[in-house]
């Protein structure tokens, strides 16, 4: 019995002393204006980025007053402040209220935190009624992280050479240490980069030394400090400037093509050493001369670049010599080194054949010819000449010499006084003359005048005025020429 009656006495000296302290409690709310024991958030985050501390209310009884203090929910140290309905007060433009004010949202946002944010934060809504007051605070950590990626531009390209700068990025509470280039071929992964610098902290501008020209390249940049490295800037693409080829010609080839001309065929230059788009090529030749040991001037002629495997054909070349020729590629910043290949010869001159000449008609005086073409020879034939004297005479007196053209292949010589003939003809192009043709040996007899009713007339044609004689000539030739009728009026000198 007595020991229950102590039990009950210690536990109403225990809720007295229960008592007596929240009497203290809710005086001491009293003389500071203060109201129940506050709700504590944590928020971590890095410098750099923003946060926002939440405090919300009812309005229920409409919009209140509140603000946000550092280190108490007091609002001795105001950060922000706002009658309900707008912000009244701020210390720095970085404290925002993006909360919807009409629906009690109070909260907090902190832009471009630094570590020196971190700490308290109070917020304290002033609600009608004795005691009412809402406090909540906020335990807000700022910590470094790695900095933001450097902003990079090209300021100058060359052939082989690129400019970047920068400017320096912010380091998000730890001073940065160095920045890191990357560089890779256009279309290439960047988990395979041909090249990755480190560059001084101090520096803001870089020159990217030994590429290629004419190529494509994808540069981004990293900035780092203690914390770790950035993420990537944004990838700049820079094309190099063309340049003149680095590379020859390949495969370079001579070949005799005539007696007048040599083919080239060559292949354009290494794809990796052309250094821009092939625009032609520059070619080169010259004679050798054997007699003295050395080479006349340099003759020189350009194509364009069209195909993987070009060709060209030089003409107007002496026959029987040799020539040296260079082959070099160009673009549209210069021209690259010369091809070679071993001196090439032109054929030996070969004359055309001579025609073979027959005689399609004699009558009146007159003698009709006609004649088949033979082998061209080293070029083509640019004429015929044909030749008649007196059979006793020598071809060095002949009497007449007459020309005709390629295409003429018949003729016929008119007034023509009765004796006999010698008649052979030539071809000719335009470096020399064939052999004498066949020689046909004509005779023309003078006609004996008849009477016919009382009156003297000429036979049209009479059976022993006209010999002919083909004396053996050359073969006739295989290739034929269409026939052109040509009739040729030559005034005869009498032998």
């Amino acid at each position: 019995m007595k020991l229950r009656t102590q039990e009950r006495r210690f536990k109403m000296i225990h809720l007295e002393s229960r008592y007596i302290a929240l009497c203290w409690t809710l005086h001491f709310s009293l003389l500071t204006g203060s109201v129940s024991a506050a709700i504590t958030r944590s928020y971590n985050t890095f410098v750099g980025e923003s946060v926002t501390l939440s405090c919300v209310y009812n309005v229920k009884d409409g919009r209140v007053p509140f603000c946000w203090g550092r280190e108490s929910t007091s609002c001795d140290n105001v950060v922000i402040q706002s009658d309900g309905t707008s912000v009244t007060r701020r210390s720095s433009w970085r404290y925002l209220l993006y909360g919807n004010l009409y629906s009690g949202d109070a909260s907090l946002t902190i832009t471009n935190l630094v570590e020196s944010d971190s700490g308290m934060y109070g917020c304290r809504v002033e609600i009608k009624g004795w005691f009412n007051d809402l406090k909540e605070e906020s335990s807000l950590l700022v910590f470094p992280a790695r900095p933001n990626p450097p902003n990079i531009w090209t300021k100058a390209v060359r052939e082989s050479t690129a400019t970047l700068t920068w400017s320096p990025p912010f380091d998000r509470g730890r001073a940065i240490t160095k920045y890191t280039i990357e560089i890779k071929n256009d279309y290439a992964y960047w988990s395979n980069p041909f090249r990755s610098e480190d560059i001084g902290y101090y520096l803001t501008e870089v020159t990217l030394v030994d590429l290629r020209p004419a190529k494509t390249y994808n540069v981004r940049m990293f900035a780092v400090n203690i914390v770790g490295i950035s993420d990537a800037s944004s990838i700049l693409t820079i094309t190099t400037l063309e340049a003149a080829p680095e590379g020859p010609p390949l495969d370079m080839q001579l070949q005799a093509f005539s007696s007048h001309s040599i083919k080239i065929t060559w292949k354009p230059p290494k794809a990796d050493l052309r250094n821009g788009v092939l625009r032609g090529y520059s070619i080169n030749y010259r004679e050798y001369d054997p007699v003295g040991s050395q080479f006349k001037t340099w003759q020189q002629l350009n194509v364009a670049a069209t195909r993987e495997v070009e060709s060209v054909i030089l003409t107007n070349l002496k026959p029987s010599t040799k020539y040296g020729v260079t082959v070099q590629a160009k673009t549209n910043a210069g021209i690259g080194p010369p091809s070679t290949a071993p001196l090439c010869s032109t054929l030996d001159e070969v004359p055309p054949d001579p025609p073979v000449i027959e005689v399609k008609e004699v009558k009146n005086y007159a003698i009709s010819l006609f004649w088949t073409p033979g082998f061209e020879g080293s070029s083509s034939i640019t004429g015929f000449y044909l030749e008649y004297k007196a059979a006793n005479a020598s071809w060095d007196y002949t009497e007449s010499v007459v020309d005709f053209s390629p295409n003429q292949t018949e003729v016929t010589i008119i007034e023509i006084n009765p004796s006999t003939y010698n008649i052979r003809m030539f071809a000719k192009n335009s470096m020399s003359i064939s052999r004498a043709s066949n020689v046909l040996t004509v005779t023309i007899e003078e006609a004996v005048p008849q009477k016919v009713n009382g009156t003297e007339t000429l036979p049209t044609t009479h059976p022993d005025a006209v010999t002919v004689k083909n004396s053996p000539g050359v073969p006739t030739a295989a290739s034929i020429v269409p026939v052109v009728l040509v009739v040729l009026i030559v005034a005869m000198v009498t032998a």
